[in-house]
């Protein structure tokens, strides 16, 4: 949750020391533990600090040793490896950048690939005059650059870039038809405004005068296959490579440690693991639990669940009541942070708990993101066993499942076989593209508009997924296709009003790469997915956890409160300025809040809440080409 910024003048323009300044001031409120610049000629190079690890106490960035000089947002998780190979010492007194730096100067552009953990950094190497940048393997730690034949500038948040004379202010509209279309998923690289750009997660890029070289420098390997002779090495393997993800997101200067904890079987698999490295090693730490509740909608309510995690143990549990907190909440104070408008109806609940988790004195949580996708619902299995011929196995898989779920069988082979014919016979690319009429959403998005993006029709959630027949594919996508990164991104700004750091153990390299490649048979057993990681859990978890199949939406108050907001609703359809009129036909929107239509259909609560932030961001930007100076 610190903070970088940087300038390279390619044409050989000395930078001025103030201008790098400017760019810290701009991300202060990311890193409250110190300022620092360097500049030399034509480079300069920033850093806000926030102290999250130990080591980062006797930090001091950017650093210089000899030709090499490094600015780092990071947490190394793999010190203990590279100290062996680099022959540096892994004690407190030795940042994660150091490791970095070390790392650059042995394997040179292949440094990244030896690296475990969040990171992005940015190394000046004087005697090649090269810049070079990386970000981690899943893009947890946010990195945005515009880059030009006169200049590289990048920087932790879009806002610091615009300090400097030249780079552009003006909106992406492409991305925003995107967005609109509800049709971005895949959106890796495109920011909201144009040429700045995303860096792509496990990605390096080499700067220099004359040229830009881009590179991937890791990607799941997708034929990767982990073959062990019993159930008993599977579990043991990624019980202690689980442990290990975990472990290494426990490092923290502060003795409080926050979890976030929903009740759930991958935040309550995180939540029990933390504790139990605590209790069996002699870490000072605290476990704090924070969930949201709700009493006035039982249906999104976990607090049954929540409870029975916290049982018996240490954790000090703090809740959230969420019943009454809109979208809306603090949105003009999250947009004053935000860059970009964002698609999560939960800014309100997110904002919240961070403003409790400061209040308790944390910067640190733990999160379960990414267990679905990771260790694999497998939801693809009865279609991939029913298209390969394996009828009888697939019948036994069916009937399991409908036990587990309590669901009637027939009807559950029903859905499948009307999946099979929809998305992988007739090649349908997604349901809401046979919406019957009234009020189809293309209908709402200016035609002109799309035929000047170059867009022939409007498509909803087409996604490539509905094209993968088996499990392994089906993973593959969720894992490495989906711009996880985007979220990062705007979970990270949230947090950042709060200098709050989140951490993803599911999203672990190693547990990445060890659940993907396991054999089906231990993804789903018995009517059960993720069974792995319910096997591992076997006496660490509540069995009622440990053995659900299901979870409450907590999205069900968000979305009341949203129909609430009929005020911003009313001022989106009247507004005199029109500022969004070039890109959605105001009448149809108007038809669109007054039917109630968003009580009805998921589709147009996430229509209308994009429209909503999409306004509410053009209204707040001033955009504009960058002239100034220095």
């Amino acid at each position: 949750m610190s903070a970088i910024t940087g300038i390279f003048y390619r044409k050989g323009k000395k930078v001025d020391p103030h201008l790098i300044q400017k760019m810290n001031d701009k991300l202060s409120h990311r890193g409250p533990d110190g300022s620092h610049t360097w500049v030399e000629d034509n480079v300069g190079l920033g850093h806000q600090m926030l102290h999250t690890t130990p080591e980062s106490l006797h930090e001091k960035l950017p650093f210089i040793e000899e030709d090499l000089i490094i600015t780092a947002d990071a947490r190394i998780d793999n010190r203990e490896e590279l100290a062996k190979k680099l022959d540096i010492a892994d004690v407190e007194t030795v940042s994660d950048s150091y490791f970095i730096l070390k790392a650059y100067g042995r394997w040179g552009e292949d440094c990244p690939d030896k690296l475990l953990g969040d990171f992005a950094f940015a190394i000046w190497d004087r005697k090649k005059e090269i810049l070079f940048c990386a970000r981690d393997h899943m893009g947890v730690k946010p990195f945005y650059y515009y880059v030009d034949e006169e200049m590289f500038v990048f920087g932790t948040e879009i806002k610091a870039l615009f300090e400097v004379g030249g780079v552009p202010r003006e909106k992406d509209e492409k991305r925003i038809a995107l967005a609109l279309m509800v049709n971005d998923f895949q959106e890796k690289e495109r920011t909201f405004y144009k040429d700045i750009k995303s860096f792509k997660a496990a990605h390096y890029m080499a700067i220099t005068k004359d040229s830009s070289k881009f590179k991937r420098y890791w990607k799941l390997d997708p034929d990767l296959e982990i073959r062990m002779d019993s159930d008993e090495e599977y579990m043991q393997e990624f019980l202690k490579i689980f442990t290990e993800a975990v472990n290494c997101r426990l490092r923290s200067p502060n003795k409080k440690i926050g979890v976030m904890l929903s009740g759930g079987l991958d935040s309550s698999s995180v939540t029990c693991t933390a504790q139990k490295i605590i209790e069996d090693s002699d870490l000072e730490k605290e476990i704090h639990s924070f969930s949201f509740i709700f009493d006035d909608f039982p249906e999104s309510d976990e607090r049954y669940y929540i409870n029975k995690v916290l049982e018996g143990t240490n954790i000090q549990a703090n809740f959230v009541k969420c019943d009454n907190i809109s979208p809306l909440e603090n949105i003009d104070k999250v947009l004053d942070y935000q860059d970009q408008p964002t698609t999560s109806f939960q800014i309100g609940l997110v904002h919240e708990l961070n403003a409790l988790l400061k209040s308790k004195g944390l910067n640190i949580i733990l999160t379960g993101e990414g267990g679905d996708q990771v260790v694999s619902h497998s939801h693809n299995y009865i279609e991939e066993l029913i298209v390969s011929f394996k009828w009888i196995k697939a019948y036994h898989t069916l009937n399991n499942i409908s036990k587990v779920r309590k669901v009637n069988k027939y009807r559950l082979l029903k859905n499948k076989l009307i999946h099979i014919i929809q998305f992988y016979v007739m090649k349908i690319p997604t349901l809401y593209h046979i919406l019957k009429k009234p009020f189809p959403l293309k209908d709402f998005i200016n035609k002109p508009f799309l035929e000047r993006m170059g867009i022939k029709e409007a498509i909803f959630f087409k996604s490539k997924k509905m094209n993968n027949i088996t499990c392994k594919s089906e993973q593959y996508y969720l894992t490495q296709k989906v711009a996880h990164q985007n979220n990062f991104e705007v979970i990270d700004q949230y947090n950042s009003i709060f200098q709050i750091e989140n951490r993803h153990p599911f999203y672990d390299k190693r547990v990445i790469e060890y659940c993907y490649g396991l054999p089906i048979e231990q993804k789903i057993r018995s009517g059960y997915n993720r069974y792995i990681l319910r096997t591992i859990m076997n006496g660490f978890l509540p069995e009622e956890i440990r053995c659900r199949v299901s979870k409450a939406n907590i999205g069900l108050a968000s979305i009341k409160n949203l129909l609430s907001e009929k005020e911003i609703m009313n001022k989106i359809v009247t507004d005199e300025q029109n500022i969004i009129k070039e890109y959605v036909n105001l009448e149809s929107v108007k038809d669109l809040y007054s039917y109630n239509l968003l009580e009805k259909i998921s589709i147009f609560k996430i229509f209308a809440w994009r429209i909503i932030l999409i306004y509410l961001w053009l209204e707040k930007v001033n955009f504009k080409t960058n002239n100034k100076l220095y």
